[in-house]
């Protein structure tokens, strides 16, 4: 098949090669090319369409859904920015570094695995991305954060309601850390 015809069947930018239905010779053929990224083993993106990170961060390993940092930075709730994009996943914590950045997964219990968006980005993939109140939570309690009083952290969009009701599901350590910083 010709790469043209090849790429107008597929209207992803990311695809695995179960999606492609080529065979790895003929891939391997237009990576070298300079046609097709190689982002890791099966998964390739094509050199001339743009994928926004987040959509790449859920594509690359899955179930997952962007939090921590990255999230809480994204919603302006902290101002650092995180120079990996980060996930988080019930399955293992895991690296992927890949020539378009690197993308960290860290692990949570499969009973605190809730509490996110789907969006759409600008390329028409959808990617999730944890609501505010959950990417707070899981920032205190992947990171152990113990106080929000030393933080750097603006909890004035967060909806109480929502980060009170997640934060039932998760340790009571968690739970005091924000009734501390809501009940002052």
């Amino acid at each position: 098949m010709r790469f043209e015809k090849f790429k107008n069947s597929l209207s992803l930018s990311v695809f695995t090669v179960v999606q492609a239905a080529q065979t790895n010779v003929q891939l391997a053929r237009w990576h070298k090319a300079g046609k097709l990224i190689r982002l890791k083993r099966g998964v390739y993106q094509f050199a001339d369409r743009q994928v926004e990170e987040f959509s790449m961060a859920n594509f690359l390993y899955s179930p997952s859904y962007i939090s921590l940092e990255t999230a809480l930075n994204n919603f302006g709730t902290i101002p650092d920015v995180s120079a990996n994009v980060i996930s988080i996943s019930p399955v293992t914590t895991k690296i992927i570094k890949t020539v378009k950045g690197i993308f960290l997964y860290s692990k949570i219990d499969q009973a605190l695995y809730f509490g996110w968006q789907k969006i759409k980005d600008g390329s028409g993939i959808y990617y999730q991305i944890a609501l505010p109140e959950k990417a707070l939570l899981d920032w205190i309690y992947l990171r152990k954060i113990s106080n929000l009083k030393e933080q750097r952290v603006d909890l004035s969009g967060l909806n109480r309601t929502r980060l009170k009701q997640f934060s039932r599901f998760f340790p009571g350590w968690v739970k005091g850390v924000i009734n501390e910083q809501f009940n002052r």
